[in-house]
């Protein structure tokens, strides 16, 4: 899972921890850590959109060189994610608008935990595996379909 995520995805990470911006892997990642090993071409993050992690997530962008005052009014509203660069092969997209069947809150309470070993900054969420089969299954696209077999196949 970790050897697509370059220095700059973890400084993000990191900076996202210092802040306390609430989030949860998913996506192609996430699969990755729960064993079907494939390529995906970004990290997917999904943000929870209250006010209070919003700023602290502008905060955080911020710390990493992203200098801006406000969010645009459609990350605000949902409609539209946030994609970071960080190389021709290492992107995070920052989803607004996520669906795994459950509330931000449910999902974020439910999701794993990963944590490198000594390393305080460097933890995050991940979408729990139920979750991400069922977000797999509702987004019916041909890739996500074969994750679930997969998924399922390893489970």
């Amino acid at each position: 899972m970790l050897s697509n995520f370059s220095n700059d995805v973890f400084q993000f990470i990191e900076a996202c921890n210092f802040f306390k911006v609430r989030m949860i892997l998913v996506g192609g990642s996430a699969v990755n850590y729960y064993g079907y090993k494939r390529h995906s071409a970004d990290i997917d993050f999904w943000v929870e959109r209250s006010p209070n992690n919003l700023e602290k997530l502008k905060l955080a962008l911020n710390r990493n060189n992203y200098l801006f005052d406000s969010f645009p009014e459609k990350v605000l509203k949902g409609e539209q994610n946030i994609s970071l660069k960080f190389s021709p092969d290492v992107e995070i997209e920052l989803i607004m608008n996520f669906n795994p069947g459950k509330t931000f809150e449910e999902a974020f309470n439910d999701s794993e935990k990963y944590e490198i070993k000594g390393q305080d900054y460097f933890r995050w969420r991940i979408l729990s595996f139920d979750d991400l089969v069922n977000s797999k299954i509702k987004s019916g696209r041909p890739k996500d379909l074969l994750d679930v077999m997969e998924l399922k196949r390893i489970k």
